[in-house]
């Protein structure tokens, strides 16, 4: 009895240093309050847009799909000549630009919804232009703003803002759908992303210059002393293009079209996984990233296996809540990682952010390209099982 006591004791300490609330820098604050109020929208966007695209293309999986991969191929094309543009502008501004920007693709979803391909032309150009000149700025100012000493834990902090607001955003766009239409739903998502703007103008602005060419970033990327990093990222987005698309198309038809159905279930089985967060980044700020990160790739791997079974909404919720678990043991040491990798580049923190963005792209369109083939075969259940197998190969990293 002592000892379980001992034992319950030693938990207890642990949670609680976990838990507590780092001390973190003014700038990455600011960050986090832009991603917590984009989150939201994203919260209840990111689960329906692909639905959205789904009933836009006369419920075609396979051209969701290719719009999508026409998209991430576009941005690894041009994703040098965005990070030149940010050299010019800095990255504050770049970051404000993209927010605003992004605002126009969801006008343009009210508007061309009855033309699809003018739609689908007016919708890639806006979103190339968005991801070219917010991500790179971001993830290289998110590199500098955070402590290499407290790293792991403040990614894990973000991530548990993040899924706080994931529980409610989910059902709030569920019950919107229920009731009203998708038209109603982009007007809510615009104000909140126009609100997501106001954190940026007193983040602290930062100038970074990329010093590569167009032509001269492939090379590097090509180089053999890359090729881990390439096929880790690769690998990244290849799974992260099947959760985000696929996956939610998936439960849609499987819940028989019911939409608050879908935003419940996705509210429940992200309710579960705060708490774990915030414990998983304290560990990878103690442990080796590594070892975490290859013990949560065979659990998330083995999640998506799991995923191809489902048959109900309670399989769903089960598969759900134990993938999260698992994601957080992989996701938390891979993301940390990542930056520390960004950071301790020094100056060629931009060029590395970069090569990361054109992996996972890549990685993406390969993928995709892979999926119209395998679903049309064997039925969208297989890129669950190709999914799981990729999970595996980010310890390349």
């Amino acid at each position: 009895m002592s000892l379980f006591r001992s034992e319950f004791s030693q938990g207890r300490r642990y949670l609680s240093d976990a838990l507590q609330y780092p001390s973190f820098s003014r700038d990455f604050k600011i960050l986090c309050w832009h991603q917590v109020i984009c989150s939201l929208a994203n919260g209840m966007l990111g689960l329906f847009l692909p639905i959205f695209f789904f009933r836009s293309f006369s419920h075609s999986i396979y051209w969701v799909i290719v719009f999508y991969a026409v998209g991430y191929f576009l941005y690894a094309l041009f994703l040098p000549f965005g990070a030149m543009a940010m050299s010019k502008i800095g990255l504050k501004k770049s970051m404000i630009i993209a927010r605003f920007i992004i605002l126009f693709f969801y006008f343009s979803l009210l508007f061309l919804q009855k033309n699809i391909i003018l739609f689908s032309i007016v919708a890639e150009a806006i979103l190339l232009l968005f991801r070219l000149f917010y991500w790179i700025p971001y993830h290289t100012d998110f590199a500098k703003f955070t402590d290499g000493r407290l790293r792991g834990r403040e990614v894990a902090w973000l991530k548990m803002l993040n899924y706080l607001v994931g529980v409610l955003a989910p059902i709030l766009a569920g019950l919107i759908l229920s009731k009203y239409n998708f038209n109603f739903l982009f007007l809510i998502a615009i104000f909140i992303l126009a609100a997501s703007v106001i954190p940026l103008f007193k983040l602290t602005e930062t100038q970074e210059h990329y010093s590569f060419s167009f032509l001269q970033t492939f090379r590097v990327l090509s180089k053999k002393e890359n090729r881990n990093m390439f096929l880790a990222y690769g690998a990244d987005g290849a799974q992260g293009f099947v959760g985000a698309i696929i996956w939610p198309i998936f439960i849609f038809q499987l819940l028989n079209q019911k939409y608050m159905d879908v935003g419940s279930i996705t509210a429940l089985v992200v309710g579960g996984t705060v708490v774990l967060q915030i414990v998983i980044g304290n560990l990878t700020d103690k442990a080796r990233k590594k070892s975490i990160m290859e013990i949560g790739s065979i659990l998330y791997s083995f999640g998506w296996i799991m995923r191809a079974l489902v048959m109900t909404a309670y399989h769903i919720f089960v598969v759900g809540i134990f993938q999260n678990f698992t994601a957080l043991i992989l996701r938390t040491p891979f993301d940390t990682l990542f930056y520390e990798k960004a950071a301790d580049h020094g100056s060629y923190v931009d060029e590395y952010t970069v090569l990361r963005e054109i992996s996972l792209s890549i990685g993406r369109v390969v993928t995709a390209g892979f999926l119209v083939f395998l679903i049309y075969l064997f039925g969208v259940r297989i890129s669950f099982y190709l999914a799981g197998l990729m999970s595996l190969f980010v310890n390349f990293l």
